[in-house]
This record gives structure tokens, sequence and C-alpha cells, in this order.
């Protein structure tokens, strides 16, 4: 089964002290309340119940006989156990109506009650108690998923390959696992390249559990092929379609759809943003021991899924126009499109690129924009660079010092102290492996196929560093490109709103606080000019920018 949060490989599997909360068994009560949404149906022993990768399956509870859930991995199907009366079949990606992460048959004869999937988001809303339990399940389940042994799609490549790098970095911030096998450090990888069909100039290669073969894959089509991506949005209208699933764009979501707005959330990569990469962040409200962007983003894709909103990641929104004076169409890619009575645009930033010579040649093998496990695990016992003075390069200088043998914090001013967390500031200095250097900027990049050293000037001294890893946290650029002129943007292309869209404003009121230059079309989080660059903050606009939403709303009916 993989190991839960907790840790422990075994304590799912073994009827350990959690295993209540992801396998629970509903007494008599709960069945009947189940009933009330969905109906009674009869399966023969074999029946299948659905199929890993199957899509719309609604969920299955069973109250009389016995199932079984199969999932398939790389070492051939594996059994997740039988289950009884009063359990009930499903996870997260179940809310959404993406694909089975496993297959489920009838070992006997049975008797299930099946809600299907619109049914069951009216479930998890209206009845409080039983929600609960089967949201927390939900989610536990999902979590054991992310963390099996060898299951998932298959991902051939190399660590010095820049598109496998970003592939892997997208199935696991979208948490979908994958096993992954290496055309240099692994044997056995010849062999599955002969198997597959390839070669080693098709890497990246994904082959799912379908055996179904994808050499230099698109995101799209590796989401596509497992399930990942919405398969009804094209052509769809929405009251609200928030571009963008950082913190801010979560936040707008959950807050429209659980007060009862049709939404769609868009995002091209994954949810969680910015923030989504970073290792834990520990000034949150909430979390005094702190938390991973990705399982912050993970909580609020849950809520995203629990109230009814489309969360459609990998889908680029590429323009917004308006067709009348009371929608707006925004293009996507892969010629689709999604109508919208209101829009959010909560697109986020991402981080500067240095002018130095060949970096995106080294992108992906040495050059890297995020600090996670992954990364961590290539860096193991080596010196590293980060490059950066706020808070997100804070983070991965701390996340990065448990691996390396020696981190290097460099900035071109004279300390951290404008533009750093004092918290942050404070653990660097007490980390013994983590050394600052002020006045000191990267020069030259030194490699052929990937990084080998850097020359950096450090206050006025060039030197040459035998350095493989660099990390780059840079300023903030806007993601709103994809607007055009659709809307007023400040001089380095941050979304103006409200009193600060000046005479672009037209309309014949005053434009709300987080309202842009065109009325219906709203901004928050970090796209947003003057916005602060805080997780915290990005939640707050995103809640209050719905408000806004409601009365453009009211007034344009």
């Amino acid at each position: 089964m993989g190991k839960d949060s907790s840790g422990n490989p075994n304590e799912l599997s073994s009827g350990g002290s959690r295993y209540h909360q992801v396998y629970p068994t509903l007494d008599e009560r709960q069945l009947a309340i189940l009933e009330r949404y969905g109906e009674r149906r009869r399966l023969k022993a074999n029946d299948i119940l659905y199929s890993e990768g199957d899509r719309h399956t609604g969920m299955f509870a069973i109250l009389t006989g016995t199932i079984e859930s199969i999932r398939g991995s790389v070492q051939g199907p594996k059994s997740l156990g039988t289950h009884g009366p009063g359990a009930f079949t499903g996870e997260v990606s179940t809310l959404a109506g993406r694909a089975a992460a496993a297959t489920t048959r009838a070992v006997s004869d049975c008797e299930v009650i099946v809600i299907d999937e619109e049914s069951l988001r009216e479930l998890v809303v209206a009845e409080a108690e039983l929600s609960e339990t089967i949201m927390r399940a939900y989610i536990l389940r999902r979590v054991a998923f992310i963390q099996g042994q060898h299951v998932g799609v298959m991902v051939i490549g190399s660590t010095s390959s820049a598109p496998t790098l970003r592939l892997r970095h997208f199935l696991s911030r979208n948490g979908q696992p994958s096993a992954y096998f290496d055309i240099v450090e692994h044997a056995e990888t010849k062999e599955l390249l002969t198997r597959y069909g390839a070669t080693e100039a098709d890497i990246p290669i994904v082959v799912t559990l379908q055996g179904i073969v994808l050499k230099q894959p698109s995101h799209r089509a590796v989401a596509d092929a497992i399930g990942l991506s919405p398969d009804r949005l094209n052509g769809e209208r929405f009251d609200l379609v928030v571009v963008g699933a950082g913190p801010a764009g979560l936040a707008a979501a959950v807050y429209a759809a659980s007060e009862g707005l049709k939404v769609a959330v868009l995002d091209a990569k994954a949810p969680g943003g910015q923030a989504g990469t970073s290792s834990k962040i520990e000034n949150y409200f909430g979390f005094p021991t702190g938390i991973s962007g990705q399982a912050l983003a993970g909580r609020g894709l849950s809520q995203c899924r629990k109230f009814g909103a489309e969360v459609g990641v990998p889908i680029e929104a590429l323009k917004i126009d308006c067709p009348d004076a009371r929608s707006f169409y925004i293009g996507l890619d892969h010629d689709e499109g999604v109508y919208a009575n209101a829009v959010v645009i909560a697109t986020g930033a991402r981080y500067r690129k240095p002018d130095l010579p060949r970096l995106e040649h080294f992108e992906g093998r040495g050059i890297y924009y995020s600090a996670t496990f992954m990364e961590g695990a290539f860096c193991n016992n080596e010196e590293l660079i980060v490059v950066g003075g706020g808070n997100s390069a804070g983070q991965a200088a701390v996340f990065l010092a448990r691996f390396a043998r020696h981190v290097h914090v460099v900035i071109r001013g004279n300390g951290l102290s404008a533009s750093m967390s004092d918290y942050l500031i404070r653990r660097i200095n007490a980390t013994a492996n983590i050394t600052l250097h002020t006045r000191t900027q990267i020069v030259e990049l030194c490699g052929e196929s990937r990084l080998e050293a850097i020359r950096w000037d450090r206050q006025g001294q060039i030197e040459y560093k035998p350095i493989r890893h660099v990390f780059l946290f840079l300023g903030a650029q806007p993601n709103t490109r994809w607007l055009g002129d659709c809307v007023a943007v400040d001089k380095d292309g941050f979304v103006l709103t409200g009193a600060d869209t000046g005479d672009k404003w037209t309309a014949d009121r005053p434009p709300h606080d987080l309202e842009t230059s065109r009325p219906g079309i709203f901004s928050a989080g970090d796209a947003r000019s003057g916005s602060v660059k805080r997780v915290a903050a990005a939640v707050g606009e995103g809640a209050a920018a719905i408000q806004a939403v409601h009365q453009y709303l009211a007034h344009r009916e």
C-alpha cells in the first residue's frame, strides 16, 4: 500500500492507527443516508464495478457481499485488499470525475448503493457528519496512492534531460505517482526501451498502466492519457472562471463554489502556483509547525472538488475576449475555450531569469527554479548555490541544507533583512552548512552537456567554483502577457485594480477594489499591482474578490 502520512510503510495495510480512517465502516444509519442520494444495485461475483482509468465512476457503498480493489504497477497488478459491508469506494479524484485509481470487482454476489458523481457532491456538501468521514478517507487514500511504491505511470528519461525533469515535476505536483527509470543509472532501462519500441532519443517516455506509450509528450498529452485533465470543458459556460490555481485562485474558487456559483479554475501547470514549490511555509496562519506548498495546494484542491468547482490542469489560457457586453470568452490551448460571466485573474508571477549566457541550456541540468525532494536527491553531499534574498530563497536554502554538503546563498545586496522574514534569517544563521555571500553575483556558467562550475563576482573578485547545482529565486515577473490589451497593467506588467485603474475605467460606477479596468474582470494575488507577495495575502484577496464578483453579477442582472 505504500507509506501513509505518518511515514510508517506498513501502517495502512496492517491495521495501524489510521486504517479505520482510510477504510471506515459505515453503520446502518449512515448507509440509509447514502441511499437517499443513490440507488441499490445487485452484482454477481467477478462483475467489474469500474476499471482503473475509467472516469465518472461515482461511489459504490457495500450493503452485502465483498469487493476487491486491484491497482496496476510496473511489477504487475497488486491487490489493495477486500472490503465488506459498510465499505465504500473512491478517493478525491472521484468527486471530479477523474480517472479511477484502481480496478474494483465483486468477489462474491453483492448488493451496493451506487451514487453518481453529481449526487456525491451534493452529499458531501449537505451531510456534514458523513461528509467528514468520506472526505477524510478520500484524502488519505490519495496520500497513500501518491506514496505507494512502483505505482502509476512509468517514466523513462535522464537526469541530464530538462524535459524529463519538467515532466517528473508535473506528475509529482499533480499528485500522480510514477516509477522512474534512468537511461544511465538503471540497467533494466535498455530492456524497457526495446520492449516499448523506443530509443534514448525519444526521452522522456511515458508508459501508462494501459500500455499506451508516449514519446516526448506534452504535459497535456500525458494528462489526457492518465485521466488527469478535464473531459467536459470546451465550450462550457460558467458563472466564474478563475485563471490560475495558486493560493489566490484556489481560495477564490472555494469561496465562489461554496456559495453556489458554477466555477472553473484553470492552470497551465499544477495547483499551488509558485507557493506549491515551497518545501515548507512556516509563517502561514494556523500551521505552527509549517506546511509544504504542495500539501497546502492539495487541501485547497480537495475543497474545490468538494464544492463542485471544475479544476482544469494542465489548461493554459491564451487570450480573453468580450463577445458581448455580458460575458467573456477565454481562449485556451488545443483550440478550446470557455465562457464566463465574470473572471478572476490569479495567474501569479514567475521567477525572473538572470541575463547569463547559456542559461536555458543548463535548465534542468544544474539550473533549477524549485527545491523539492527530487532536486535534493540530485545534490546529495554536494556544494550548491541558492541565488535570491526573498522568502522562497530562504526556505530553499534551509531545505537543501538537509541534503547538501554546503549551501551558498548569493545576493547582490548588503543583507537579507529588507526582503526575508526574520525567522528564516535566524534559521540560516543557525545552520552550520549555509554561508551567506553579500554583494555577489554569478557571471558565468561553465560546462558542456550539464553545469560543471560557475564563476562569480564576489565583492569585486572574480572566482571559479566547481559547483554543479544552482537554484534561482529572483524577483517576480507577472504571468499576464496572455491578457493582451484586455485590462490595464502597470509599467512592469502587473494588473491595475480599483482606484489605480484611473482614467482606464469607463463604467458609470466606481470599480471594486479588486476589479480591473474592465468591469467584471477581477485580479487577486501576485499578478495584481501592489499586492503583498505572501500566501496569506493571496488567499485573502482570492476570498475578497468573490464578494465583489457577487456584487457585480447582481448589478448586471
